[in-house]
């Protein structure tokens, strides 16, 4: 589990708790100190003991909020939690605020981040090919950027690793691996969670701040999910 942690103090209670007895008790993995949360874990789905996890640095107060610092990192372990490396080469310079990640189901090699950055220009997507190993800046249109300390949800199609889709005002599809994004059909601001069918990856399912929205053509259109009184 990714742990962020309290919102407006210190707290030790931050970063990625593992289970091995089915959620009986937690032990935490990963804590880099008491300002920094895990905002965001993914795991290979080749392998469980290969998992990344973004560490965010953040505080609110009654009157702001701050979103990013040094200790604000993208990690990885490939022994369960055991040990855990920085992966940051080819990221903007600078502090970074939050960051999320996803793995494409299929192809573990390929990965994608959403980096909340200093520089307008650093901002956006950003791709590794190699698990990690490296990465490359793809986009930093805005739909991407936008409010990225509310909004950085980020998942793959289980089936084409080159269609990426990314929460946020109104949400966004890329068919090209990253390069480009075009807007998702009309449905309520903020899209924070999106779902893919797993045996048809033209069914799809949002999560928005004004309700369940699904799409049966990959996003093209999409109609709100009536019955659910949410």
């Amino acid at each position: 589990v990714a742990v962020l942690g309290s919102l407006w103090s210190d707290s030790e209670e931050r970063g990625v708790y593992k289970s091995t007895d089915d959620g009986a008790t937690w032990t935490k993995i990963l804590y880099v100190n008491p300002k920094t949360g895990a905002a965001d874990l993914a795991m290979d789905p080749t392998n469980s003991n290969v998992l990344y996890a973004s560490m965010w640095e953040f505080r609110r107060t009654g009157w702001s909020f701050e979103s990013g610092g040094e200790n604000s990192a993208l990690y990885k372990t490939t022994d369960g939690g055991k040990t855990w490396r920085k992966i940051h080469n080819g990221f903007p310079k600078g502090k970074l605020g939050r960051l999320g990640i996803a793995v494409a189901p299929s192809n573990h090699n390929i990965l994608y981040t959403v980096i909340e950055a200093q520089e307008d220009s650093k901002k956006g997507l950003y791709r590794s090919d190699d698990a990690g190993k490296s990465w490359k800046q793809l986009n930093n249109d805005f739909g991407i950027t936008v409010r990225p300390f509310y909004l950085s949800r980020i998942v793959v199609d289980p089936k084409n690793p080159d269609v990426v889709v990314r929460g946020g005002l109104s949400g966004s599809i890329s068919r090209d691996g990253g390069k480009t994004f075009k807007s998702l059909g009309n449905m309520h601001s903020d899209i924070h969670d999106i779902v893919f069918d797993i045996n048809n990856s033209d069914r799809m399912y949002f999560a928005t701040d004004g309700g369940v929205y699904r799409s049966w053509n990959g996003g093209t259109t999409v109609e709100i999910v009536e019955n659910l009184p949410v």
